[in-house]
């Protein structure tokens, strides 16, 4: 076997054979570290994603009420609820457009912040995503005050949920400071001397 005259292509541990050497790598299985950093960012990701639900079905509820229809979903807000019903009960004679005008400017307001802190949440910012859960909360509160069972016991299991993913976040962070952390143990092979 005669070496190549330009060493710089030449690779010895190229395999000889063009079958061997077209085969693809095979893929490594993922270690235990980086399913449970995996697993925690999915599951925090899920506890903000509950306030896009509750923002999406207020607005179905502000638009239902609106528009005159009964009914609602029980995970939306109480807060938008007590403004629809303002609305609705004031949409005779010359306080109408008023009033549909101040329902659709506040529960835009509201349900405007409301996906932000999901925004703020998704990206890990956790004093937003407490804060996030605290107002909803309160808005449970309100539900309890009105007497509406479901929905203070959809606003129980959403707020779970959304303490569940909160939870994984604040663990992602821990493990995230951990690996960052000077005192980490890492593996290095030894120098050979000199």
């Amino acid at each position: 076997m005669s070496l190549p005259t330009d060493t710089s292509a030449y690779n010895p541990y190229a395999p000889s054979d063009p079958a061997v050497a077209a085969a693809p790598a095979p893929v490594e299985a993922p270690d235990a570290l980086t399913d449970q950093i995996r697993a925690l960012f999915e599951r925090g990701r899920n506890g903000a994603g509950w306030f896009y639900w509750v923002a999406g079905l207020s607005a179905i509820n502000t638009v239902v009420a609106l528009a005159g229809g009964n009914g609602g979903f029980a995970l939306g807000l109480g807060v938008t609820m007590i403004a629809d019903f303002v609305a609705v009960a004031n949409a005779g004679g010359e306080a109408r457009v008023p009033a549909m005008i101040f329902a659709i400017v506040f529960n835009s307001i509201v349900l405007g912040l409301v996906v932000l802190c999901g925004w703020l949440s998704q990206k890990r910012i956790l004093i937003v995503f407490g804060l996030g859960m605290l107002l909803y909360f309160l808005d449970g509160l309100l539900s309890l005050l009105l007497g509406h069972i479901m929905s203070i016991a959809i606003h129980a299991f959403a707020l779970f949920s959304m303490w569940n993913g909160f939870s994984a976040y604040r663990q992602l962070n821990a493990l995230e400071r951990q690996l960052a952390d000077a005192s980490y143990p890492i593996d290095v092979a030894p120098s050979a001397g000199p």
